[in-house]
């Protein structure tokens, strides 16, 4: 597509996001529905990746449907969603251009979709921002230097006031604790990201093998890329689909120390909370021990007797 009629897209859309009067008069001109009025069936969902992808003239199919974003009632975050993954996807066919310059596109935009459903997680889990911050903080501790803190200068008003390097953090040490390069794929993806393209393409020219971002773009592939972030979106989406759920489960101790513990479950780890501290304070590591924990907080901790 001509880089014009892309500039132009991409007005419309930020119009579209900053005026509600003109995004309703455009839905009605390309005789789209509101959010307010779609039913959320596969049919429809269907019907969106057809139009988007007629719109910016894409041939690829996307790898994710994003359905669970639509059923909590975000169409325009689903679509965002579904328009970055068709980009990405894209890239990944578009062989007039060198793979190397596909291969950043499609980085670029497997983090777009990070960010945002990373962000939409924690909206969803963590309606208060005090205790998002206070959760963060918590699942970041392990993160010496680069843990979080709260700025007492800097007013925190919803969750994109915080870094995204902290919430994924707090992603990975929470849902996936025991997976060490998933965590570092996704900083180096956030990392290539803020480079740019031209960057990323003198690092590679560079063959530094000290340099981490050489490294990520010399042994990762469009596969093992799309693995991480399905597996990402998938986690998270079976999370969101808890909310609320009380649930009783077997885990086991991972750390205990006088001032906080963690349990494993179900492959995360979920931090113990002050009051719950003398349920555990006389357990070793790698105890089973039973909880019952909702939203990712631990409720009651049960002794197996």
């Amino acid at each position: 597509m001509d880089e014009k009629l892309k500039s132009t897209i991409d007005k419309i859309v930020q119009l579209s996001k900053q005026n509600p009067e003109f995004d309703a008069e455009l839905r009605k001109r390309l005789e789209r529905t509101s959010s307010a009025n779609v039913i959320s069936s596969q049919m429809s969902i269907c019907d969106d990746v057809h139009a988007i992808r007629e719109t910016l003239e894409i041939r690829a199919n996307n790898s994710i449907s994003y359905d669970f974003i639509l059923a909590k009632g975000n169409q325009r975050l689903r679509d965002q969603l579904l328009i970055d993954n068709l980009r990405m996807e894209n890239a990944a066919l578009n062989l007039k251009e060198k793979e190397l310059e596909r291969f950043y596109s499609f980085c670029a935009n497997a983090f777009y979709q990070i960010e945002n459903v990373v962000n939409f997680y924690f909206y969803v889990m963590f309606p208060d921002i005090n205790n998002l911050l206070s959760f963060i903080e918590n699942a970041t501790n392990v993160d010496g230097i680069y843990s979080f803190k709260c700025n007492a200068n800097k007013e925190y008003k919803s969750v994109s006031d915080i870094e995204i390097t902290h919430k994924l953090n707090a992603i990975c040490n929470t849902l996936f604790p025991d997976d060490k390069n998933i965590k570092a794929t996704y900083s180096q993806l956030r990392q290539v990201r803020n480079e740019g393209a031209h960057r990323c393409m003198v690092i590679v020219e560079e063959h530094d093998e000290n340099n981490a971002l050489y490294r990520f773009f010399k042994y990762n592939t469009f596969n093992s890329i799309r693995i991480v972030l399905i597996k990402l979106v998938g986690t998270i989406k079976q999370e969101i689909e808890n909310v609320g759920k009380i649930i009783k489960k077997r885990g086991v101790i991972v750390n205990v120390l006088p001032s906080i513990a963690f349990i494993k479950v179900e492959g995360k780890s979920l931090q113990v909370s002050l009051q719950q501290l003398k349920n555990v304070c006389n357990k070793t590591a790698n105890s089973q021990i039973e909880i019952i924990y909702k939203n990712s907080s631990i409720i009651d901790i049960v002794d197996i007797k």
